[in-house]
């Protein structure tokens, strides 16, 4: 009789903490609420990723209180290195530039390149013609200038043989240029011609040439690693988790609405354009290729001594992305 009170009062005893340690358990399994800022240079279809982690809960699901800024490149990778945020989707080469000076910027993904195209003016019937003409380029040194390179390059043409013009400021001012007349051609995906109703022939294809581009990378910093590993990691799986539900046939209608209300567009052809050139091809892990990114490196100015200067196996880390893809996460689908 003894033992049966104990027992008794045993499972009371047992009945009345279980709800307390499921709380702890489930209290331990949810990540503790961090705040991160990320950036990202420029307004763009290629921006999808953050823009539907943000909108449709991914970061928070990880616990994290996120805020999205938009900064220009230079000082998105300023910005990033004084700390003040803590992720910066931007350009590749100003990454790769500051590192070889020494800051501590690494990049954890790439995300996936605009469809370049060499947009040129009626009167350009060749690639050969534009000998002695003026081309669009965001910067020297920049993806558009890379790829100008290697257009001139597969005809057998020089740098010398055409007018490199920068242009800064985003695709939107390239175009108005192309607009203006006063250049014969601009590097450019056609998305922005189609949004801005202006005429365009497209003389060429980076991607129908072989030729290869790198799109903009996600950025941090080993600081960040060394002291919140964690959080590059939530970050990360929460990046995933958007591509994963981005690409899910019947979440297009939401994808298109989140396009609508960050470019302001309603015109249903032109999202259309943009869910076909963002969306269908975009693969669920942007690793970063470092083949790629060496060849990239090489065609910048001083690229050789940058070269020099970045340890490519150490500014490239893809634990982040591997360890997401270990989870499974991508075969969900």
């Amino acid at each position: 009789m003894h033992s049966r009170r104990k027992l008794s009062g045993f499972v009371f005893a047992l009945f009345l903490f279980l709800p307390f340690l499921s709380a702890s358990l489930q209290a331990a399994e949810t990540p503790k609420p961090e705040r991160i800022r990320l950036g990202y240079s420029s307004i763009s279809g290629s921006r999808i990723s953050l823009w539907v982690a943000q909108d449709k809960g991914f970061f928070a699901r990880q616990g994290l209180q996120s805020e999205l800024v938009v900064l220009s490149g230079i000082l998105g990778i300023q910005s990033l290195i004084a700390g003040e945020i803590q992720f910066f989707l931007g350009a590749t080469d100003s990454a790769a530039q500051a590192a070889s000076k020494g800051s501590d910027i690494i990049l954890i993904g790439t995300a996936e390149p605009l469809r370049y195209k060499l947009i040129v003016q009626p009167s350009i019937k060749t690639i050969k013609d534009l000998k002695g003409k003026k081309i669009v380029v965001d910067r020297v040194g920049g993806t558009s200038y890379y790829i100008s390179l290697r257009f001139l390059e597969k005809v057998g043409l020089k740098p010398e043989d055409v007018d490199l013009i920068q242009v800064g400021g985003g695709g939107n001012q390239r175009v108005a240029a192309f607009k203006s007349g006063v250049v014969s051609a601009v590097i450019n995906s056609t998305e922005r011609f189609e949004q801005m109703k202006i005429p365009y022939h497209s003389l060429a294809d980076a991607l129908e040439l072989g030729i290869k581009t790198t799109g903009n990378s996600y950025m941090t910093t080993r600081a960040l690693r060394n002291q919140k590993r964690d959080v590059i990691q939530r970050t990360a799986r929460a990046i995933v988790e958007a591509r994963v539900w981005a690409k899910d046939p019947k979440n297009r209608d939401a994808v298109v609405d989140v396009y609508k209300r960050y470019l302001r567009v309603d015109d249903p052809s032109v999202l259309d354009l943009y869910y076909r050139t963002y969306i269908e091809p975009m693969p669920i892990f942007p690793y970063t290729n470092a083949d790629e990114l060496r060849e990239f490196i090489s065609y910048m100015p001083d690229g050789n001594r940058t070269l020099q200067n970045v340890n490519i196996t150490e500014f490239v880390d893809s634990s982040f992305l591997r360890r997401v893809e270990q989870e499974g996460i991508g075969a969900r689908r």
